[in-house]
């Protein structure tokens, strides 16, 4: 019988995990932070008032099992006109969502379609709005705005939250949870797709009651407006500090080295750079009773560093 796996996150962390993870169970679960408002999923947002598609159609698509075009469809972005950069995907989920009267209605009759192994689940199907106050006391409301503000203040981000304050999580999502033999936290932006899962009223809940190993993919690269000068220990604190003490049993760090010139590629468009196990991390997290894995997680594509979903399976299931 398949491990029943969930991943919790969203964003291309997610999606790059789950199109690897996909080949090692059939019972995999995909839930989805809901509080994208930037880009066609914010515009959607407004004009049709529905829940943000993007990362949903992100995990659709890797999940699926179609031919080429049915995929090159979900990803199709349009070039001209007063449809630019809006993509047919997330149309697509707006339409379903019409016709079959909710969000997720619309997404088991899209996962149906698009033969995708497993499930997608949104962590909530509530309005939500993402906070960040900042170490200057200074807030925000927006996903879309957290990080430039953060840059643009050269500031910290001390605290996550939600408007409204706890939204109810999907009733399918803790009922995933609470049967996973595994769950999977990241990789992902660590405050704008991890985190606001752990916000939503019942995510902690159900990962504090669930038999499941709860495992915590580390992020390769810092994040500007996020995780500038982050360390592993750095991402861990801030995730135990949004959900509650000992929420991981292990955590799994990537090692390889990529050519520099990569590296470079990284720091000079954004200023990020690569994260590494250091002693202090191995010191913490020892002290703390968690299990650390270090192994070769990522891989290049187009010169853009992915976490490999086939190369996480492999030990996750070994």
């Amino acid at each position: 019988m398949d491990k029943k796996l969930v991943v919790l996150g969203g964003g291309t962390g997610t999606s790059s995990v789950l199109r690897g993870l996909k080949f090692y169970t059939d019972e995999i679960s995909a839930i989805v932070t809901m509080s994208d408002d930037g880009g066609g999923s914010g515009i959607l947002r407004k004009e049709l008032n529905i829940l943000p598609p993007g990362d949903v159609r992100s995990c659709l698509a890797a999940l699926s099992n179609t031919d080429a075009a049915l995929k090159n469809l979900l990803g199709y972005r349009f070039k001209s006109g007063s449809m630019k950069g809006q993509n047919l995907g997330n149309i697509i989920i707006a339409a379903m969502t019409d016709i079959y009267g909710s969000f997720n209605e619309g997404l088991i009759e899209m996962s149906s379609i698009f033969n995708i192994t497993g499930k997608v689940f949104p962590v909530t199907l509530d309005e939500t709005h993402l906070v960040a106050e900042f170490e200057t006391k200074d807030k925000v409301v927006g996903e879309s705005y957290i990080p430039k503000m953060a840059y643009r203040l050269n500031t910290k981000i001390k605290k996550m939250s939600m408007i409204p304050h706890f939204p109810k999580a999907n009733p399918f999502a803790i009922k995933a949870i609470n049967e996973a033999d595994i769950v999977v936290l990241g990789p992902g932006s660590l405050y704008t797709s991890i985190i606001p899962n752990l916000l939503v009223s019942g995510i902690n809940d159900a990962l504090k009651d669930t038999d499941a190993k709860v495992i915590y993919i580390a992020n390769a690269m810092t994040e500007r407006g996020e995780t500038i000068g982050y360390s592993i220990k750095d991402h861990y604190e801030a995730i135990e500090a949004h959900s509650f003490k000992g929420v991981v049993d292990e955590v799994y760090v990537n090692k390889f080295r990529v050519p520099d010139e990569i590296y470079s590629h990284y720091f000079n468009l954004d200023e990020s750079e690569p994260i590494f196990l250091t002693e202090d991390d191995e010191k913490y997290f020892k002290e703390k009773g968690i299990k650390v894995v270090e192994d070769n997680f990522i891989e290049v594509k187009d010169e853009k560093i992915r976490h490999n979903g086939r190369k996480i399976g492999d030990i996750l299931f070994s």
